[in-house]
Formats: structure tokens, C-alpha cells, sequence
């Protein structure tokens, strides 16, 4: 009786095994297109202008510390170049307005406009059909415009899900 049981048990093993390794395939390949779909959900967001829609792909409060640091830093980059003096007098006028600035570029418009070299403002919502994603690693990826690579959102993993935590931006908006 237990030579039965032996050759009942035997095709299990094979079919477990490979149960495991199609849910193992199964997980590889959603990891690997993952940020795909996060580049596809951000597009349709910021071309249906929802930005309750964005709040599932980007995470405002760190996007917005984030720019804060970064507008903050090339300002102070460009005033230290200043040999007059005047630099540091125009940070005392300016740095009150980087709150201003990056309300505006953390808006759907703001973000179509991300490495396009357009006003925040008037940013093409249209136009980030064409973005592409440029991986950085296993674990961060950059959503850009198709002519920039070297700007745009940054995003980050998040167990098996993706959200956008930085925007990189090399200039400064006009």
C-alpha cells in the first residue's frame, strides 16, 4: 500500500514544481514591466489633467521637498557666481518665491512641461504620449520627454509598485 501512495504522490512533485516556477515567471516579468504601467497611468493622469488620478503614480509631498532643495541649490549656485555682491541680495528676494514656483510645476501642466524648455503653465498635456522610460537600476527609473533623457520624473520602487518621488530638472524653469 504504500508503493501506491509512493506513485500517487510522484506526479505532484513536478506539477508543484513547475506551479512555482510559472508564479516565479509570472512575478520576473510583472517586476520588469511594472514601471511601464506606471508610465502609462502618469501619462493618462496628466493628459486627463487629474491630479487626484496622479496622487496613485507620484508622491507630491517628497516630489515638492525635493524641487524645493534642488531650486534652492541653483539659486544659491548662481548667486555664489556673482562677484558683485548683488547675488546674495537677490537669494533674500527670490528664495520667498520657490514655494510659488513649485506649486506651479507640481501641477498636470507643470509636469508635461518638465525637459521641454515650455512655461510651466503651458506645458502640452498631449505631449507626454511621446515620453519614454529610461531605467536606472533595478529599482528607479526616469519618465522623460523623448528629446531630453536627461530630464524629468524620477521614479522609485515601492515593493512591487512604482511612484515618482523627484523631479530632475538641470535648469532653471523661464
Amino acid at each position: 500500500m504504500n508503493t501506491e501512495s509512493q506513485e500517487k504522490s510522484t506526479p505532484r512533485k513536478p506539477l508543484l514544481f513547475l506551479a512555482v516556477l510559472a508564479g516565479l515567471l509570472l512575478l520576473l516579468a510583472y517586476a520588469w514591466f511594472s514601471p511601464y504601467l506606471t508610465l502609462r497611468g502618469t501619462q493618462q493622469s496628466i493628459q486627463r489633467n487629474d491630479p487626484s488620478a496622479l496622487e496613485r503614480y507620484i508622491d507630491f509631498p517628497r516630489v515638492r521637498e525635493s524641487l524645493k532643495a534642488d531650486l534652492n541649490r541653483m539659486l544659491v549656485e548662481q548667486a555664489s557666481q556673482d562677484q558683485t555682491g548683488f547675488g546674495a541680495l537677490g537669494l533674500l528676494f527670490v528664495a520667498p518665491l520657490i514655494d510659488q514656483l513649485v506649486s506651479v510645476l507640481v501641477t498636470p501642466e507643470g509636469l508635461a512641461s518638465i525637459g521641454t524648455g515650455q512655461e510651466p503653465q503651458k506645458g502640452d498635456l498631449e505631449a507626454v504620449r511621446d515620453w519614454r522610460l529610461k531605467r536606472e537600476g533595478f529599482s528607479r527609473a526616469l519618465l522623460h520627454p523623448k528629446d531630453n533623457p536627461s530630464e524629468g520624473l524620477l521614479m522609485e520602487r515601492r515593493g512591487l509598485n512604482w511612484k515618482v518621488v523627484r523631479l530632475q530638472v538641470n535648469t532653471l524653469p523661464k
